[in-house]
C-alpha cells in the first residue's frame, strides 16, 4: 500500500500559479503559440462546460482581468509552456497591456462543449503561414495531442478517470488501513510534501494580512484581533484557509499546491490540517502524515464525485479529507472518524459549485468550520443516523451516494447553474 500511496500523492499533488481552469487554458495556449514559431494572429478555445464555469469569474494570475480569453491570450503571448500549471509564473509587468492590445486587434474566441467529460481544453492558434492545435484531456496538464499545420507531432492515448485510478480508488475506503499505512511513513519518505506547508501557508498569510478578493480571511483575522469572535484554532483555520482563497482568486501570482486538479482543494485539504497539527503540538513527521492522509481521502472522494463536479469539491471532498486527519490528531477511533464523515456528508452535501470566483473563500471558511465541529461532535458521540437522507449505513455507501448525486443526479442542475452565470455576464 505504501507504494500506491506515494504514486497517488505524487501524481495528484501539483504546484500551480492561479486557478487551475484558466491556467490549463493558458498552458495549452502557450504550447500552441510556441508551435507556431511566428507572430500570433488569433486563437480559438474550446473547453468542457464545467471548465468554462470555473474560468468565468476568477482573476488571471498577475493581472486585474478575468476570463478564459485573457488566460488564452496571456498564455500564448508571455506564458512558458515548460512550466505546465505554473505557466504564468513571473510574467512581465506589462503583460496586461500586451494582452489588452492583442485582444483589441486579433480574434480570441472561447466556446464550451456540453458533453465533454472531466477536463477538456482545445486551443487552436494561427499566424500568417502556420497553425497549431493543442488538446488537454482528463486532467489539467495532461496533453494528449500536438499538431502543426494539420500534422500530428505528438499523440497520447487519453486516459479516462477509471483507467488511471489507483487500486484503492476502485475499492472500499478503509480508514483504519489507510491510517495505519500512512503512520508507517517517515519524515524523509514524505519530505516531498514539505513545500506544500511553505507555499500554501504563504498565500494564506498573504490573504489574512491584506484585504484581497472578498477579504474573508482578512476580516475574520480582524474580528479575532478585536475579540468579536474567538481567537481559537477553529477561527484561525477558517481565516487562514479563506485568506488563501481570497488571495488566489484575486490573481496573486503565488504558487499553490493543488490536490486532484484544484488549488482550492489543495488549500482546504492542507491548511486546516497544518493549523490543527500546530495546536496539537505534533512533530513535523506527524504533520506530514496528516497531510498525506488528508490528501489521500480528498483524492478518493473527488474521484467518486468527478474531477469537475456540480458539488463543491473544496467544501465536501477536501472537507472529508481534512476531517480524517483531524480525527487522527484528536486520537479518535476509526469508527468515530467514520461517524464524523457521516456528519459532514449529511451536513454539507448541498454545497454546489457555481464556478471559481472570489466568493469561494466563503465556502472554504464554512467548510473548515463545519468540518471541525462535525468531528468534535462525533468524538463526543453525536452523529447522524445511518440511512438518513443520503447518508448510508457505511461511509463507503455515503460516498457512493455522493457520487451518484453528482454524476447522475445533478447534470441538469449544473447546466442551469452555467446558464444563469452566462446570462448574468452577458
Amino acid at each position: 500500500m505504501k507504494t500506491m500511496i506515494l504514486e497517488t500523492l505524487t501524481h495528484e499533488i501539483k504546484p500551480t500559479v492561479g486557478c487551475t481552469e484558466p491556467v490549463a487554458v493558458a498552458y495549452a495556449a502557450a504550447l500552441a503559440g510556441e508551435l507556431l514559431e511566428e507572430e500570433l494572429l488569433g486563437l480559438r478555445v474550446l473547453v468542457n462546460s464545467n471548465l468554462y464555469k470555473n474560468g468565468m469569474g476568477v482573476y488571471v494570475p498577475g493581472t486585474t482581468k478575468k476570463g478564459l480569453h485573457w488566460a488564452a491570450a496571456l498564455g500564448a503571448l508571455v506564458g512558458d509552456g515548460k512550466k505546465a500549471l505554473e505557466v504564468l509564473e513571473n510574467i512581465p509587468r506589462d503583460s496586461e497591456a500586451m494582452g489588452l492590445e492583442f485582444l483589441n486587434n486579433y480574434p480570441v474566441k472561447v466556446d464550451f462543449l456540453e458533453k465533454k467529460p472531466e477536463v477538456y481544453v482545445e486551443v487552436k492558434a494561427w499566424g500568417a503561414e502556420h497553425n497549431s492545435r493543442i488538446l488537454i484531456q482528463h486532467s489539467h496538464e495532461n496533453v494528449v495531442l500536438k499538431e502543426r499545420n494539420g500534422k500530428t507531432l505528438y499523440v497520447k492515448e487519453a486516459e479516462n478517470r477509471e483507467e488511471k485510478s489507483q487500486a484503492f480508488l476502485r475499492e472500499d475506503l478503509n480508514i483504519k488501513a489507510l491510517m495505519e499505512s500512512i503512520n508507517q511513513f517517515s519524515k524523509e519518505e514524505l519530505s516531498f510534501l514539505i513545500p506544500v506547508i511553505e507555499k500554501n501557508c504563504s498565500i494564506g498569510n498573504k490573504g489574512t494580512s491584506e484585504k484581497l478578493g472578498m477579504g474573508v480571511g482578512y476580516t475574520l483575522k480582524k474580528l479575532m484581533d478585536k475579540q468579536t469572535i474567538g481567537n481559537d484554532v477553529l477561527n484561525e483555520a477558517k481565516a487562514l484557509t479563506a485568506g488563501a482563497s481570497d488571495a488566489r482568486m484575486s490573481g496573486v501570482p503565488y504558487t499553490v499546491y493543488s490536490c486532484a486538479g484544484s488549488g482550492n482543494q489543495g488549500l482546504a485539504a492542507s491548511l486546516p490540517v497544518i493549523v490543527m497539527a500546530k495546536e496539537a503540538g505534533l512533530t513535523e513527521e506527524g504533520l506530514l502524515q496528516g497531510l498525506a492522509l488528508s490528501f489521500m481521502v480528498t483524492i478518493y472522494v473527488k474521484n467518486k464525485i468527478g474531477r469537475l463536479s456540480p458539488l463543491c469539491g473544496c467544501g465536501i471532498a477536501a472537507g472529508v479529507g481534512s476531517a480524517v486527519a483531524m480525527g487522527a490528531f484528536l486520537e479518535m477511533s476509526s469508527m468515530e472518524i467514520e461517524n464524523g464523515i457521516q456528519n459532514i456528508i449529511g451536513n454539507l452535501t448541498g454545497m454546489i459549485c457555481d464556478g471559481a470566483k472570489p466568493g469561494c473563500a466563503l465556502k472554504l471558511s464554512t467548510s473548515v468550520g463545519t468540518v471541525m465541529e462535525m468531528m468534535l461532535l462525533a468524538k463526543e458521540g453525536t452523529y447522524i443516523s445511518h440511512n438518513e437522507g443520503i447518508t448510508g449505513k457505511s461511509v463507503q455507501k455515503s460516498i457512493e451516494n455522493l457520487g451518484a448525486l453528482s454524476l447522475e443526479g445533478m447534470g441538469n442542475a449544473d447546466d442551469l447553474i452555467l446558464k444563469i452565470m452566462v446570462d448574468q455576464n452577458q
